[in-house]
């Protein structure tokens, strides 16, 4: 399937790009996927485009996972996202390192940019420090273990697959040091779930968890 661009727009709004006429104003409600493209400055003053990075629990516009290679996206969209994400960032003229943010529709093919930041950088960068550190790897993120007014807990899980991961960040949450905040509680419940397991991400996982 062609990947369709509904909406592309820098987060100023400064910058407005269409793809093939659609009939799509963009995901259809609860089948919506978020992917993020990180944008760096590469030595050679091009700048690339890293793989496609999702969101893949979030809630109260938290981001609590975070995964890569996003699971089951295809190899043409996810080339399509980062092709817009790096026509985006130079034509934003991004001198340094960013995130393109984009929503997806996985049966319809329609996704639009739904935010646009660059983190400006003195200095290039190689593309690489960019990418992923391992085949696999998953952010997760605990704010304080469920009390808001401590910092915010991140941990890099990494292995040669997903099931791998999935099984090592199980554990690190397990063990993981101080009280059993709701967060924590909350994200063991997602990782071990039969849908996320499979690759249901986003809201689609919302609705198969509950």
């Amino acid at each position: 399937m062609g990947a369709k661009v509904s909406t592309v727009m820098s987060s100023g709004g400064a910058t407005s790009r269409r793809g093939p006429p659609t009939d799509f104003a963009g995901p259809s409600a609860g089948r919506e996927r978020r992917l993020d493209i990180h944008i760096a400055l590469a030595t050679d003053g091009q700048l690339a485009a890293s793989r496609a990075w999702e969101r893949s629990v979030w809630r109260e516009a938290r981001v609590l996972i975070a995964e890569c290679p996003a699971p089951h996206l295809a190899v043409s969209m996810e080339s399509a996202l980062r092709t817009v994400a790096a026509s985006l960032a130079r034509d934003l003229g991004w001198q340094g390192a960013g995130t393109v943010s984009f929503s997806l529709d996985d049966r319809s093919g329609v996704f639009r940019v739904i935010d646009a930041q660059a983190q400006p950088r003195s200095q290039a960068m190689p593309a690489a420090d960019h990418e992923p550190i391992a085949a696999h790897v998953l952010e997760i993120r605990i704010d304080g273990c469920g009390d808001r007014r401590l910092p915010c807990t991140r941990l890099m899980v990494c292995g040669a697959t997903r099931g791998e991961v999935l099984r090592r960040a199980y554990r690190a949450l397990s063990e993981l040091p101080g009280p059993a905040g709701v967060d924590r509680a909350f994200l063991m419940n997602r990782i071990a779930s039969r849908a996320f397991c499979s690759g249901m991400t986003g809201r689609r996982l919302d609705q198969a968890v509950g």
